[in-house]
């Protein structure tokens, strides 16, 4: 009798400690006003794996310290884990971040399934979900692909949707960052069947900007574009390979691209090179970039297709289909992502506009810093700068130092609509 008293009371510590963090950080007691000013004492964020801190393909407590979210709470002058909460992952993460790609190594030595201990928290104010796509703000039990939103909203949301878990906060300020997953996979995997219609993402939209606007809070709202994902560095133009074969103006021959074993199509030359060529509006996904170069680097050869495209490699015993054929975005597919993107953000801006919120132009952010961008990844630094500075070792998700762009254009925005003061991000 006495073992099981005992176990029954080890095993209620976390609770009591969970509910003594929740004593200390939820007082009865107005909060004081924050540096930044009174709209910023509760503020409470909607976003997706960019708000919630993804770096290099996982999340961990110190990628979750460099999100734009975190950033912009301090800026505000909130002390994160105290008067603004986040479901700090600790150890390795929730998976570890790559540590190389290549190899799929990882922090920790973990795998991709692996997934660390969240800490106790009370109800979170950074409700970034990666995967998130804008409908699954109102409803994580909506499963569109990819399926792990629902799995990590166990951990960070207590599998309760966003827009709930903010509405009980009762924010005073609310940053809104959805619709890159609604057109991101459709990019990295060929696949315009995964994009999410506009009328759908617009219908979206519209409900949660009737939650904000029937909360008693009255929050200010900033709200973010959707990113144009043929510009992230995980996507490589089809025109690299064709140059990097046989050699283009500012892009040299390079091994082991430029050997007779790999023979790109003349259909992914730059347009200024032969006249009608779609390797400027082709794209190429890192997995395939990373097998042909694997393939080529160990003596074996590889076709290109940019307008089909179709990748063949040899395996030693002749030309075949590798499982990684569909992560080729076609110019058709461009033109349809391109277009989607173009349609979401008009739905953005124009829900903005009529609300009175901030709206952060994130692509504009980025194009003022394009010329960190690289065009091709580059493999002899596969576990530091594989791509460029501002993005993370998965080529999708930003570094601290692209983080800190996202933050300033949301402190920007939200100073020239709001009136506010908040500092430069550091």
């Amino acid at each position: 009798m006495k073992t099981r008293r005992f176990a029954m009371a080890v095993a209620a510590i976390p609770l009591l400690a969970a509910c003594s963090d929740f004593v200390e950080n939820e007082s009865l007691a107005p909060r004081p006003v924050p540096s930044g000013g009174s709209q910023f004492v509760t503020y409470a964020a909607i976003g997706t794996s960019i708000a919630a801190g993804i770096q290099s393909g996982g999340i961990n407590d110190s990628t979750q310290r460099d999100a734009y979210t975190y950033r912009l709470a301090q800026a505000m002058g909130l002390t994160p884990g105290v008067d603004w909460i986040y479901p700090s992952f600790r150890g390795a993460g929730c998976p570890g971040p790559f540590t190389n790609p290549l190899t799929n190594q990882r922090v920790g030595g973990g795998s991709a399934t692996f997934c660390g201990f969240r800490t106790a928290t009370p109800p979170v104010n950074n409700t970034g979900i990666p995967f998130l796509r804008a409908a699954q703000a109102l409803d994580v039990t909506v499963v569109p692909f990819p399926t792990d939103t629902l799995k990590l909203a166990q951990f960070i949301t207590g599998s309760v949707s966003p827009v709930s878990a903010v509405m009980r906060l009762q924010p005073t300020f609310v940053t809104i960052e959805v619709g890159a997953n609604d057109v991101l996979h459709a990019a990295t995997r060929g696949d315009t069947t995964l994009l999410t219609t506009a009328a759908s993402f617009s219908a979206s939209l519209t409900s949660i900007a009737d939650s904000m606007g029937a909360l008693a809070s009255g929050p200010n709202v900033a709200i973010a574009s959707v990113p144009n994902v043929t510009l992230i560095p995980h996507l490589s133009r089809g025109l690299m390979f064709y140059c990097l074969r046989f050699g283009c103006p500012g892009i040299p021959a390079t091994p082991p691209y430029s050997g007779a074993t790999f023979i790109p199509n003349a259909n992914c030359a730059p347009n200024a090179v032969i006249a009608g060529s779609k390797g400027d509006s082709s794209f190429v996904a890192f997995p395939t970039t990373a097998g042909i170069t694997q393939v080529l680097a160990g003596g074996g050869a590889a076709t290109l297709d940019c307008v089909t495209g179709a990748v063949t490699i040899n395996v030693g015993a002749g030309f075949v289909a590798p499982p990684f054929s569909v992560f080729i975005l076609t110019p058709a597919e461009y033109v349809t992502v391109v277009a989607r993107v173009t349609a979401l953000n008009t739905a953005i801006q124009t829900l903005a506009t009529a609300r009175n919120w901030a709206f952060v132009d994130l692509n504009a952010a980025l194009a003022a810093n394009a010329a960190q961008i690289p065009p091709f990844p580059s493999f002899a630094t596969p576990t530091t700068t594989l791509f460029g500075t501002l993005f993370s070792l998965d080529g999708v998700h930003p570094t601290r130092a692209g983080q800190r762009i996202l933050a300033q254009a949301f402190v920007t925005q939200i100073n020239s609509t709001f009136g506010s003061t908040l500092p430069a991000i550091p």
